[in-house]
Parts: C-alpha cells; structure tokens; sequence
C-alpha cells in the first residue's frame, strides 16, 4: 500500500510538471518596443516559449497565434498580455476560449483575465472576464481604425467625404468619451452615428 500511495504521488508531480505556460504576443506594423516588451513580459511570467508577429489585428489569420495554440496540450496554459493582442472582438475571443477550454487548456493575460490566482467561481472574476470583454471590441476598433487613418495619410489620400458635425458637437463627443462612456453610450446621448463618433474620437487622438 505505501509504494502505490508513493507512485501515485510521483506519477502526480510528473503531471504538473509536465504543463507548460506558452505566451503569444502580437504589435502592429514595425512596433518592435511594443513586441519586445510584451516578450520580455510573458517570459518573466514562466513561458518557456513565446510565438510572436507583426500583424495588423484585424487579420483574418493570426499565423503565430495558431501555430502556439496547436503547440499546447492538456494541462498547458496561453498567455498573452491583454486580450486586443489576440482578438479583434467578443466573438473572435469566446470562440477560441471555447475551443481551448475543450482542450482542457487555460487562457489568462497579465491584467488579470483567468489569473491563476483566482477561482473563476468568484464574483469578482466573473465581473472581471465582463468588464474586459466589454471593452475588447472598442479596443480593437481603436487600433484598426489607427492604422487605416495612418495609411491614408502616408499615401495622400483625401480623407474627406465624411459626415461633418459642429465643433461644439465634436467636443461634447470627446468630453462624454474623456468621461468614461461608451461609444454607443454617447450615439445615444447626441444621436449622432457610431462611425462619426468614431472618427471624431480617434481624429483627437492623432491630433
């Protein structure tokens, strides 16, 4: 009895050690600071290996990103430092979630998404994991349209032809966003359209 009791307990350790933590990181264009530290980052949380690219996030393929979650086995863990460095929005994440969850396998970031510290039976994780996913999406649309500003103005291109607004609307819509709304919050504040919103709000940002 006591040499079966010790196996178990041997066979035990060789599991969990045997798990592994892989990270991925991701930055857009030539952001080689941003990906660097994302890196250095999900190395000193213990990955024994970090996939990473320079891909825009609204690629329809992350090849990296496949490539570290076909890598992982039963028992490992994917860590990214925040959400918007794999997916482009709700739909996208709960959808790899899933699938990693059929894999027995565990997804968590640096901000505290999934920590592993915390029991996911926990209120506050669960208002966590909402409150994250919530803001993924206005995230990633942030980033997109960034880039697609940035490739208009390195090309020349007109960027006219967009709805226009007041100035006094242009700065009620960045005060409401400076204040914490949503995007969709302020439409419903000032009835003007998400995409001028949108617009408004990163046009502030670049300028």
């Amino acid at each position: 009895m006591t040499f079966k009791f010790k196996r178990k307990r041997i066979l035990l350790s060789e599991k969990n050690k045997s798990s592994r933590a892989i990270g991925y990181a991701r930055a857009t264009n030539n952001e080689f600071e941003n990906l660097e530290e994302q890196i250095k980052n999900l190395k000193e949380e213990g990955c024994s290996l970090v996939f990473s690219e320079f891909i825009s996030l609204d690629a329809e393929v992350k090849p990296q990103l496949n490539k570290a979650i076909n890598f992982l086995n039963k028992g490992d863990q994917l860590i990214i430092t925040q959400l918007d460095r794999a997916f482009k929005n709700k739909r996208e994440c709960l959808m790899t979630i899933n699938k990693l969850i059929n894999k027995d396998i565990k997804l968590r970031t640096l901000t505290g998404f999934f920590a592993a510290n915390e029991s996911p039976k926990e209120n506050s994780s669960i208002f966590k994991i909402l409150y994250e996913l919530d803001n993924l999406e206005d995230k990633s649309l942030g980033e997109i349209k960034r880039e697609q500003l940035l490739r208009r103005k390195l090309s020349g291109n007109n960027m006219g032809g967009r709805p226009k607004i007041s100035p006094l609307k242009e700065s009620l819509v960045i005060r409401l966003r400076n204040e914490g709304y949503s995007y969709r919050s302020i439409r419903s504040q000032t009835g003007i359209a998400l995409s001028t919103i949108r617009r408004v709000i990163l046009e502030g940002e670049l300028t």
